[in-house]
C-alpha cells in the first residue's frame, strides 16, 4: 500500500485549506493549498503529470512548498511515501536494506505512473482520481526527486535490476541529488533530459561524490545543471518552514529539538541564505526546465533560464 498526496489545478468553493503533520500533534496550515477541491478542467488543455520521490527518512508532504508551487503553474503532481524508507519506518525500526529500497523506489514510480497513464483508475473511494486521469497528458511525465528520490527518477529511466527503462518519463529533475550507487554504466544510460540542482554546502550529497560524476555521463538532451551558492541538502524540502516555526514553540519534546538541531545546518549552510529565496530559484528553473523539455512554453522557458543565469550566486549550465 503506497501512501499518496496529490496537488492540481483546483475550482475552489470554500474547501478547507489543507493541514500538514509532520511530526504528531505538530500541525501547519498550508497557504494555498485546499483538501480535496474540484479539478479544474479546460477545454483542449491537459497538465502535465509529475511524480515526486522523497529522500531517504523523508514523507511524501516533505515537499509542500515545491508542490504547491507546480500545482500553481499547471501541473499535477504526485507524492508517495517509500515503504521502507519513510520517516516512519526508521523511527519505528521497519527501515529496509539499500538493495530493496532502491528496487522499491523505482517500482513505486512505475506503479504510480500505472495509475494515471494508459489506462482508466478506478475511483471508488478516493476523491477524484478518474477525474484527475482524465486531464493528464501521458505525454509530458515528468520525475522529481530529492536525495534518494533523484534516484529513483534516474534509475527508473535508465533501467536497473533487471527493471525496464521507463519510456513514459520524459524528463528527470534531481534535487541535491544522490547518485553514488549508480554504476557509470546506469548513469550513461539515462538519455532523458535531466535537471540536476546542486547545493554548495550539500554535507550528505556533495557534489564530488553526487553530482560532478552524474554531469558528466548523463546522455539526456538537454541536460542543465544548477549550482545554488550558500545552500545545503534540505534546500529543495519543506525543512526551512519546519525550522521556522520549531522557534516559535517552547513546548517542542527534546527528541524534535534534537532533529531541528542536526537538520539547520542542512538546511541554511553556513551563510544563512534565505532558504525560501533558494527554493524560489529551485521553482522557477524546474518551471523553465520543463516548459522546454516538454514543449510547454519554449520561448518563455528560455526567458526564464536566462533570468535565472544572471542571478547573483545562481551558476546554470546548459548542455
Amino acid at each position: 500500500m503506497l501512501l499518496v498526496d496529490i496537488w492540481y489545478p483546483a475550482v475552489l468553493n470554500g474547501e478547507l485549506l489543507t493541514r500538514y503533520e509532520p511530526i504528531p500533534s505538530i500541525v501547519f496550515e498550508s497557504a494555498s493549498a485546499h483538501d480535496s477541491p474540484e479539478v479544474l478542467t479546460q477545454p483542449d488543455r491537459k497538465f502535465p503529470l509529475v511524480i515526486l520521490s522523497h529522500g531517504r527518512t523523508g514523507m511524501r508532504f516533505a515537499y509542500s512548498l515545491l508542490c504547491e508551487a507546480l500545482a500553481g503553474r499547471g501541473f499535477v503532481v504526485v507524492a508517495a511515501d517509500h515503504p521502507g524508507d519513510a520517516l516512519a519506518d526508521w523511527l519505528g525500526g521497519t527501515f529496509v536494506d539499500d538493495r530493496t529500497n532502491e528496487t522499491g523506489r523505482v517500482g513505486d514510480s512505475g506503479f504510480l505512473l500505472d495509475q494515471f497513464v494508459g489506462r482508466a483508475v478506478d475511483a471508488t473511494g478516493e476523491a477524484n482520481l478518474a477525474d484527475l486521469a482524465a486531464v493528464i497528458d501521458p505525454d509530458r511525465v515528468a520525475a522529481i526527486g530529492h536525495s534518494y528520490g533523484a534516484y529513483t527518477g534516474l534509475a527508473a529511466s535508465a533501467g536497473v535490476r533487471g527493471i525496464e527503462p521507463d519510456g513514459r518519463i520524459k524528463a528527470v529533475v534531481g534535487l541535491q541529488p544522490y547518485t553514488r550507487s549508480m554504476s557509470d554504466a546506469a548513469l550513461s544510460r539515462v538519455k532523458t533530459p535531466t535537471l540536476l540542482v546542486i547545493a554548495e554546502f550539500d554535507q550528505t550529497t556533495p557534489a564530488v561524490t553526487d553530482g560532478d560524476r552524474p554531469w558528466r555521463l548523463l546522455n539526456g538532451s538537454p541536460t542543465w545543471r544548477l549550482d545554488v551558492a550558500g545552500a545545503a541538502h534540505h534546500a529543495s524540502s519543506d525543512m526551512g518552514l519546519y525550522l521556522e516555526l520549531a522557534g516559535k514553540l517552547s513546548d517542542l519534546p527534546p527528541m524534535v529539538m534534537a532533529y531541528v538541531a542536526m537538520m539547520s545546518g542542512e538546511s541554511t549552510g553556513p551563510s544563512f541564505r534565505p532558504w525560501r529565496e533558494r527554493l524560489l530559484v529551485q521553482v522557477r528553473a524546474i518551471a523553465a526546465f520543463f516548459d522546454i523539455v516538454l514543449g510547454i512554453d519554449t520561448a518563455r522557458g528560455e526567458s526564464e533560464a536566462a533570468a535565472i543565469a544572471a542571478t547573483a550566486g545562481v551558476d546554470l549550465q546548459r548542455r
